[in-house]
């Protein structure tokens, strides 16, 4: 059984899989549910100083599995927050409080909750401080000089500059939380043309699924330009999709929309996932993958001339199904197996996305 516990910022985790900071952790006792479903740890539901009014929906259906919301922050007023985040903190798992969001607000909210709770960090979120590095450093800043608990920065994936802004920050911030939703975006049911949001004209952020692929992409770019442990977040469902997060580069994990979707029993199946896998694949711990996808990138070999998809007799079973995925027109049937035209195979490789039994490789 491989090791699933993880420590950064000398704080240490049973295992790499956290809720997201989300409507499933508005309160104690949805975090303890968290918690009991087999989380390493808890991350709240941002908090401000000015609670929340979010119209509503706010939460509802969107494409390929994801979600569509409209929630911001909290709807409870921080103090009244505080008997809540005791008893979490009482039940012995890390706790890291989402807070935001201008430089006054999480400076002021992270000096009291470092005063009355005693997190083990502090995550601030990005989402509304703009587009620009400055205001975000500003309150990095800031907040580094009023607590001394780590912090942890969420950063939006609408921000132009992922580098720029992990090489910045990264003096104030002791690790990075990547995504937060992307958006905005519209959807709404044509059978009846109304919004399916309570926002200003049924706008939302969207999170799931599709999101993953833009989520690895960013915690790889900041996991390249910073030394700073990173928490991978976005479109998370099972093992395999953490793990493709450890390869690109995350310590740990978080989780919202799948919870919305299945319940708290979510995070101890991933982490029973991501156990499985490393056993299967003979590691010991997650630490074992962790940037395997930079070392593997350093270790590919480009083509030195335009390849053309090469289908081997012996494998192919003549299913047809990569003459019906070919884009080009450049795959045909003949003796009931595949065969490439050369002159019209520009590879591209999408064909080879058809085939289940290895039987296509670009050459």
């Amino acid at each position: 059984m491989a090791d699933l516990s993880v420590k950064i910022n000398d704080i240490e985790f049973k295992n790499p899989v956290l809720p997201a900071a989300g409507p499933p952790m508005r309160t104690s006792e949805m975090m303890l549910k968290a918690l009991k479903g087999g989380a390493g740890g808890i991350v709240t539901k941002t908090v401000s100083v000015k609670v929340a009014h979010d119209s509503r929906p706010t939460i509802r259906k969107g494409v390929c599995s994801g979600l569509i919301n409209a929630e911001t922050w909290s709807e409870i007023p921080f103090e009244k927050l505080l008997c809540e985040y005791r008893k979490v903190k009482e039940a012995g798992s890390p706790l890291i409080i989402s807070i935001g969001y201008s430089l006054e607000e999480v400076s002021k909210l992270g000096r009291f909750l470092e005063k009355e709770i005693q997190p083990d960090a502090i995550e601030f979120s990005t989402h509304y401080t703009g587009r620009s590095v400055e205001p975000i450093l500003d309150v990095a800043r800031s907040l580094k000089g009023s607590v001394d608990i780590p912090i942890w920065m969420k950063v939006s994936p609408n921000f132009p500059d992922i580098e720029k802004l992990a090489e910045k920050t990264s003096p104030f911030v002791d690790a990075f939380v990547a995504i937060n939703s992307f958006g905005p975006v519209l959807d709404f049911d044509i059978e009846t043309a109304e919004p399916l949001l309570g926002s200003e004209y049924g706008e939302g952020w969207l999170s799931g699924p599709p999101i993953l692929p833009l989520a690895l992409r960013i915690v790889y770019q900041i996991s390249t330009a910073t030394d700073k442990p990173v928490i991978g977040v976005g479109g998370i469902t099972s093992g395999v999709d953490a793990i493709k997060f450890f390869m690109v580069g995350a310590s740990l994990i978080g989780v919202c929309s799948a919870v919305i979707k299945n319940g708290h029993s979510v995070y101890g199946k991933i982490a029973e996932e991501i156990n499985d896998w490393l056993d299967e694949h003979n590691f010991q711990s997650v630490n074992e993958i962790r940037n395997l996808y930079k070392e593997r990138l350093k270790e590919r070999k480009t083509f030195s001339t335009q390849p053309k998809m090469n289908i081997s007799e012996e494998d192919c079973t003549g299913c047809t199904a990569c003459v019906n995925f070919c884009v080009n027109e450049a795959l045909y049937m003949e003796d009931k197996l595949a065969r490439v035209n050369p002159e019209r195979c520009i590879g591209c490789g999408f064909c080879q996305d058809s085939c289940n039994f290895g039987a296509m490789k670009l050459k």
